[in-house]
This record gives C-alpha cells, structure tokens and sequence, in this order.
C-alpha cells in the first residue's frame, strides 16, 4: 500500500511539473511572439521550461504504469485510454514545438494547444 501511495504522489508531482511548466511556456510564447525582447529572453529560458515539463511528462508516465498495477479497484477503461491518447498528443506537440523554435507564429499555437491538453489531462485525472 506504501508503494501505490508513493506513485500516486510522484503522479501528482509530475502533473504540477508538466501543467506549471506548460502554462509558463504559453505566457511567455504568447508574450514573445508580440516582443522581439522578449523573445530573446524566451529562448534563453525555455529549455530550462522545457525540462520541467518533459520531467512531468515521464514522472506521469512512470508513476501511471506503476499506479496501474498497483491497484485493486477497477478503472474506467475508456476515460483512461482518452487520457492516454491526450499524453500521447502532449509528447508529440512537445517534440514539434522543439524542432520548431524558431518560428514564432508556430510556436504560440502550439502551445497553447499544449495547453489545452495539460488542462484535459489534469481534469481527467481527477476522474481516473
């Protein structure tokens, strides 16, 4: 029972890493796209950003496997596969917004899809 306890807080930690990470990046590409000031800044700060969030992402997705087997109630299946598809598109937006920093009409729509899906996501794990 300790071990699912331990998971279920790294879970958490690694939600408020991925979702604090995700809503930073949004401001400041959102702020940046508009200031080339700021834009210079966000290209220093970003990958440490970027960090935070892909830490979130692969505490979530440890913790989640091993949440999964430690468990003994049963899970809604289909919510838990939306959430999973949901952290799929997450990785997979994650890595386009990193090949494409240079661009930055690109990068302030993606990430604020990126963060739309945080948002999905943490809402969804309330319900799983």
């Amino acid at each position: 029972m300790a071990w699912l306890e331990i998971f279920n807080f790294l879970h958490f930690v690694g939600l408020a890493f991925g979702l604090g990470g995700a809503t930073i990046a949004a401001i400041i590409s959102s702020k940046a796209a508009e200031d080339k000031d700021v834009w210079k800044a966000a290209g220093k700060i970003m990958p440490s950003i970027a960090g935070l969030i892909w830490t979130g992402l692969v505490l979530l997705i440890i913790s989640g496997i091993f949440i999964s087997f430690l468990i003994s109630w049963p899970l809604n299946k289909k919510l838990l596969i939306v959430k999973h598809v949901l952290v799929a598109w997450i990785v997979i937006i994650g890595i386009i917004i990193g090949k494409r920093m240079k661009k930055k009409k690109d990068i302030k729509g993606l990430s604020k899809i990126n963060l739309i899906l945080w948002y999905a996501v943490t809402l969804m794990s309330a319900f799983v």
